[in-house]
């Protein structure tokens, strides 16, 4: 290379080097792209629309000579072409790492049966279109090039378009957001596979290189995951990998694709692949994750997206050819939603989310323009005409399809928003989304113990999330800017060589021991705020993360000698906060860690646990959390039901009638109240569920007063590891009394009891309390 190119030296007259000037362009990029953000977003626009639109505005520009001179001097292709290739790269290895492998194995069968839907029903669209598009081109030879270069292009789905739009619309963690994202990986790399094998095909001699390509992948992919196990051994008490270390994977993709793009193959899915075959646990993927995704997410894709509106230009289009376009842009989006309605039909996919799938599903750019670009000498038929039709039809349609996809969501928005926000409704056989707050390494392995028990069957759907909440003084000594210190406030920018145990590496080394020994990915969020504002913070997370369940650590701990030592007031007043504001079911976990319930993971012995059940909706909530603990080998569980002495119930437990399906209904005598009613079905679905097979021990104790229940709950404190119970359960005779020494009242009666140091007790104590649906509310009153 050049001197002059090398360093970015001008040439001639030149005044910038086109290198500089593409930096530049790149910061006005981001620039325009916040501009429009700053407006769209408030209408439920997603970032790549406004980052489409800048680039737009930055291409109109450049009809004043000056700017063209500036933006599109002589040698600028080659630059965006080799820059394009860098950022493509890294965001796709990003994609890779980041994708949810648990779901698309899950939903594997919907992903395809919708790719191949889409692409069926726009290949029969397309094949007639074509045909009067040839003629109206007069396109005279190469005509297989450029049935597959429209038919690929424009039936493709841009896979970080709908990923980013995804993200902006948090509906990431739902199943329509997971499904939308799975879809649009699939449509893309089955039509970069159609594409590169077509053109292989033709060439007759890219065949063998791309077996030859795929063998240096899988060996790549081997490097990686010794590199990954290995690296973080050499440096143990170190948080992350160091700099050079993390550059050493880049080196390894960079060569790979670099050597790949040189023989004319896209370089796209063997890096998606390496990235995707990435080991997922442990202290090299989270320093990938770390580093690459607030850059790639914040300055990489915006860039990207940007470039796809500047390339944008309507300069050798006539009148008729806007009809033309306007027809492609029509035909794009009815053969993705007839291909995704008959789909979504055939797999009994929920209606709501037809119209969303299909219009999010129809967004356009990035393999477009690259498969565009690429394979020249086979595509006589090129021409800036053709360029700009191509090009005008990606942007527009993904413009209309970003816009009426957040028109949809706007308009049914109750439709997407979370629903499982308690347990007593949720089927075991959906999946579990459970979200455990820590403040460090001691909470972190008693809530780690209480996700292993939960966990359950291997074959259970089950998602964990460890939220590390680092409260941000308000004050700070050092001059560096948060984002440049660590979890723990050290310097994190020359942290290479800082040593030393600390919490944020405890709770590391916790997890990855928990996801070598049970094979749950716990995957984790770092929370810092101040703690005024932390409950706010936590809410807005878990309606973030869709789960159904937040677990708190109780704001004591176990000492050594068995007595509990207050952590803080601001934790019990942040707890408070979160049981009032939370959008779905809570639980505070009181970890005995000492006496109590320990690590199940790695241990062979049988932990006995007792759900105490007074009534209520906080006692049913806690019950069905239970659910999840049946089908775990090292749990032994046992109800515990306190009834009124003076209540007319004659027999708890009835006659078992067996039915034509096996089903074993359970007959509970009662009074017909509408609380003790729904209590009534409730415990009696769950009795023939579990404990008529065995599964679930079942007693019955009968008091009258709370002195009576004070006294069995002293008799069996000995007896269990862990205790689950309710929060609230109103005014019951069975409790009166208790609460004249309550010393937590967030806790409930019972929970405060049972949590406090001064009496016998010493199991943990698992305290729930559900989140409140109206329906409750009617019930209650």
């Amino acid at each position: 290379m050049d001197p002059k190119t090398l360093f970015c030296l001008p040439e001639g007259d030149a005044l910038f080097n086109p290198l500089n000037t593409m930096f530049i362009q790149m910061a006005c990029i981001l620039v325009f792209s916040q501009f429009f953000y700053l407006f769209l977003k408030p209408c439920g626009q997603a970032g790549p629309v406004a980052q489409i639109l800048a680039g737009i505005v930055l291409s109109l520009l450049t009809i004043i000579q000056k700017v063209h001179d500036f933006f599109l001097q002589k040698e600028s292709a080659s630059y965006y072409i080799f820059f394009s290739f860098l950022l493509r790269t890294c965001f796709m290895f990003l994609i890779g790492l980041e994708l949810d492998l648990d779901f698309i194995k899950r939903n594997l069968k919907n992903s395809i049966l919708i790719t191949f839907g889409t692409l069926l029903s726009c290949g029969i669209i397309w094949i007639p279109f074509l045909w009067f598009l040839v003629h109206f081109l007069h396109i005279k030879q190469d005509f297989l090039t450029f049935y597959l270069a429209f038919l690929v292009t424009l039936s493709n789905t841009a896979s970080p378009v709908v990923i980013r739009s995804i993200i902006d619309w948090k509906l990431h963690t739902s199943e329509i957001g997971r499904l939308a994202i799975s879809c649009g990986l699939f449509i893309e790399i089955t039509n970069i596979f159609v594409y590169t094998f077509v053109i292989s095909y033709i060439s007759g001699t890219m065949s063998g290189d791309i077996f030859g390509y795929i063998f240096a992948t899988g060996v790549i992919i081997l490097i990686n995951r010794f590199l990954a196990a290995w690296l973080p051994k050499r440096n143990p008490k170190e948080k992350y990998l160091s700099k050079a270390e993390t550059l050493a994977f880049f080196i390894l993709i960079l060569i790979i694709a670099s050597t790949i793009e040189s023989s004319n193959i896209n370089s796209t899915v063997f890096v998606f692949f390496i990235g995707l075959l990435f080991p997922r646990e442990g202290k090299t993927y989270r320093t990938l994750i770390n580093r690459l995704s607030y850059p790639i997410h914040e300055f990489v894709l915006p860039v990207y997206f940007g470039y796809i509106g500047f390339r944008f230009s309507v300069s050798s289009l006539t009148r008729r050819h806007y009809l033309v376009l306007g027809m492609t842009v029509a035909l794009s989006i009815v053969g993705k939603l007839l291909g995704v309605l008959c789909a979504c039909s055939f797999l009994k996919i929920p209606k709501k989310y037809w119209l969303f799938l299909s219009t999010v599903l129809s967004v356009k750019g990035h393999m477009g323009l690259v498969l565009l670009d690429s394979n020249l000498a086979y595509k006589k038929w090129f021409t800036p005409v053709i360029n700009d039709m191509f090009v005008a039809s990606l942007v527009i349609t993904t413009l209309l399809s970003g816009v009426l996809s957040s028109l949809l969501l706007w308009t049914q928005e109750k439709g997407f928003s979370h629903q499982k926000t308690s347990l007593e409704f949720h089927d075991t056989k959906d999946e579990l989304r459970v979200l455990t707050c820590v403040y460090g390494v001691r909470q972190a392995r008693g809530l780690i113990s209480l996700v292993s028990a939960l966990h359950g069957a291997s074959s259970s759907l089950f998602t964990p999330y460890l939220m590390h909440l680092i409260p941000l003084p308000k004050k700070r000594k050092t001059e560096l800017l948060y984002h440049e210190l660590d979890e723990d406030g050290v310097n994190a920018i020359g942290g290479d060589d800082e040593f030393g145990t600390n919490e944020g590496l405890e709770i590391n080394d916790s997890i990855d021991s928990f996801t070598r020994d049970r094979k749950i990915m716990i995957r984790q969020v770092k929370l810092v705020a101040q703690m005024e504002n932390m409950h706010e913070e936590i809410c807005d997370g878990t309606e973030d993360l869709r789960v159904s369940i937040v677990f708190l650590p109780f704001h004591k701990h176990q000492r050594i000698d068995g007595k509990t030592t207050n952590d803080g007031e601001v934790f019990r007043d942040m707890n408070r906060k979160v049981l009032k504001q939370a959008p779905c079911s809570v639980g505070i976990f009181v970890d005995r860690n000492i006496t109590g319930f320990h690590q199940l993971h790695g241990f062979d012995s049988v932990q006995h646990v007792a759900a105490l059940f007074f009534g209520g909706p906080d006692d049913r909530e806690a019950l069905s959390l239970c659910h999840w603990l049946t089908s775990n080998s090292q749990i032994h569980l046992t109800i515990i039901q306190f009834v009124t002495d003076d209540s007319k119930v004659e027999k708890v437990v009835g006659d078992a009638v067996t039915k034509e399906n096996n089903d074993v209904l359970l007959e509970i005598v009662g009074e017909d109240h509408t609380k003790d009613e729904i209590d009534r079905i409730f415990l009696e679905e769950f009795y023939n569920r579990f404990v008529t097979t065995g599964q679930v021990g079942f007693i019955e104790k009968r008091v009258s007063n709370g002195t009576q229940t004070l006294t069995i709950l002293r008799e069996i404190g000995e007896m269990y590891s862990l205790f689950v119970v309710g929060k609230n359960r109103g005014d019951s005779p069975m409790t009166s009394g208790m609460n004249d020494w309550e010393e937590c009242p967030e806790l409930g009666t019972v929970g405060d009891f049972l949590a406090s140091s001064n009496m016998d007790v010493n199991a943990s104590v698992l305290v729930v309390q559900r989140h409140r649906h109206s329906f409750d509310s009617f019930v209650d009153e």
